[in-house]
C-alpha cells in the first residue's frame, strides 16, 4: 500500500485515474447542514461548497416515508426554501429540491446522512445515524418514516419506527439543555 511496489507477475493494470478527478462531487451533490445552536437556532447550510446565509434560508424540509396507501411507492423529498435577489433589487423566494445528493445534517453532537439517487423513490436510498470512532455509521432498518424540518427559530427532527414508535432525533433535554 504505502511505497511497496506491485509483484513484477501481475497482468498489466489500466490507467490509474487522478485522485483529484475521483474525489469530485458527482450527481446532484452534496447538502451539508451544520447546526451549531438552537437556542437561538444557528446553522450553516452548504450546496455544494456554496455558503447560503441564514439569513436568506426560510426552511429546510425533508420527509423520507416508507410506501402506504397513499405513497405507493413511498415518499423521498428534500426542499429547501430560500430567499434570493433578484435583478431588481428585491428578495424572491425559490424552493429547490435537493434530492438526488447525499444531505447530511450534523446538529447537538448527532450526525444523519441521507443519500438518495432519485426523488420519490426508495431505490438508491441510504440512511444512517452517528458516528463511531471507526467512520462507520448506523445504517437504519424497519423505519417508516423520517421528517426534519427547520425553519426560523424552530428545529424539529422525528423518526417513525415500523412498530409506530416516535423518536425525536434531538431530545428535548438536549436543546432545551435541561
Amino acid at each position: 500500500m504505502f511505497g511497496k511496489k506491485p509483484p513484477q507477475n501481475l497482468p498489466p493494470q489500466p490507467p490509474r485515474l487522478k485522485a483529484a478527478d475521483v474525489a469530485k462531487i458527482q450527481g446532484g451533490g452534496l447538502v451539508q447542514l451544520i447546526i451549531t445552536d438552537v437556542q437561538p437556532l444557528a446553522f450553516y447550510l452548504f450546496l455544494n461548497e456554496i455558503y447560503v446565509p441564514q439569513d436568506m434560508v426560510e426552511s429546510f424540509s425533508l420527509s423520507i416515508e416508507a410506501p402506504a396507501s397513499t405513497a405507493l411507492g413511498g415518499v423521498v423529498r428534500a426542499t429547501l426554501a430560500r430567499f434570493v435577489d433578484t435583478v431588481a433589487g428585491q428578495r424572491q423566494l425559490q424552493r429547490t429540491e435537493l434530492f438526488p445528493c447525499t444531505i447530511e445534517v450534523i446538529a447537538l453532537g448527532r450526525r444523519l446522512s441521507m443519500t438518495a439517487l432519485q426523488p420519490d423513490s426508495l431505490d438508491g436510498l441510504w440512511l444512517s445515524l452517528g458516528l463511531r470512532p471507526d467512520g462507520t455509521s448506523a445504517e437504519l432498518q424497519g423505519l417508516a418514516s423520517l421528517r426534519i424540518l427547520i425553519m426560523e427559530g424552530f428545529v424539529d427532527a422525528k423518526l417513525t419506527w415500523n412498530d409506530g414508535e416516535v423518536e425525536e432525533i434531538f431530545p428535548a433535554e438536549d436543546v432545551l439543555g435541561i
